[in-house]
């Protein structure tokens, strides 16, 4: 399988079809990430998986698959690009100069940080369902230049993987507060699709209760040649994903610089 069937849309959003598509490639498939591994500032671990090079701009069918204007079921599970208000994203420039981890410690301390912090959350409530679990906001990093950026509780880069459910966060938002753009990698099928393929190929290798992470994981091996997407995200803006629901890693490919953002769960609208 090598071809991108329907499953989990882009949402244009406003930004419209025409500006999201330019800043978005596609993988040939994915692999061990032994293969591929370079300039890792942490270590892989021994079965994690990543996109497989080259990445190639999209085909107009792949963008037909990939692309609604739309979402016709709320809450549902898309994907989308959601432009951060200038006079919230100004109360944060420091964040985005911050060149050692270290450091950004003490500029979280600032009060003008401070305050850019709290309007992003007040800005937030504005679009989340009230009646929906809001998790913990945290303030994050990344090294430049990594092709994933997820580290796990062994201490090392765990590749494509699905976040562990918690039940009722639909959606995660991730805002870039520093100074390069970020990305997202993602499959664009939920858990439920991959099950589904999964079975319909080999019934013995997974079950429903086998949970999100080893269907993933096995969905992957199992077809290697299913391309992975990798959407740029621009600095002050935010992308909104199923991370509960869908494979998927940040990427800081290409750049510099300090990756800094925000991010926390909840269902919005």
């Amino acid at each position: 399988m090598n071809l991108l069937i329907e499953g989990v849309k882009i949402i244009s959003n406003g930004n419209g079809k025409m500006s999201l598509k330019d800043r978005l490639l596609i993988s040939s498939g994915t692999e061990l990430a032994s293969v591929s591994t370079y300039q890792a500032a942490t270590p892989y671990c021994k079965d994690a998986i990543v996109p497989r090079l080259p990445w190639r701009t999209l085909t107009s069918l792949e963008q037909q698959i990939l692309f609604s204007s739309k979402l016709e079921n709320l809450p549902s599970l898309y994907v989308s690009i959601l432009n951060i208000p200038q006079n919230i994203l100004g109360y944060l420039n420091d964040l985005g100069s911050v060149e050692d981890h270290r450091l950004l410690k003490y500029v979280l301390q600032k009060e003008r940080v401070k305050k850019g912090i709290s309007l992003i959350q007040e800005y937030i409530e504005t679009f989340r369902i009230q009646s929906a679990e809001l998790s913990e906001y945290r303030i994050g990093w990344n090294a430049p230049n990594q092709m994933t950026v997820t580290v796990g509780s062994d201490s090392c880069r765990v590749g494509l993987h699905i976040d562990n459910q918690r039940g009722s966060s639909l959606h995660r938002i991730s805002i870039n507060l520093g100074s390069e753009p970020r990305y997202l990698l993602f499959i664009n099928l939920s858990v439920e699709q991959l099950y589904r393929l999964i079975s319909e190929t080999d019934d013995n290798l997974v079950s429903k209760t086998s949970g999100s992470s080893k269907i993933c994981m096995a969905f992957m091996q199992l077809f290697p040649n299913y391309p992975v997407i990798k959407l740029r995200v621009n600095p002050g803006e935010a992308y909104l994903a199923p991370t509960e629901h869908i494979t998927h890693d940040g990427c800081t490919e290409g750049t510099n610089s300090l990756d800094v953002f925000f991010t926390m769960r909840a269902i919005f609208s």
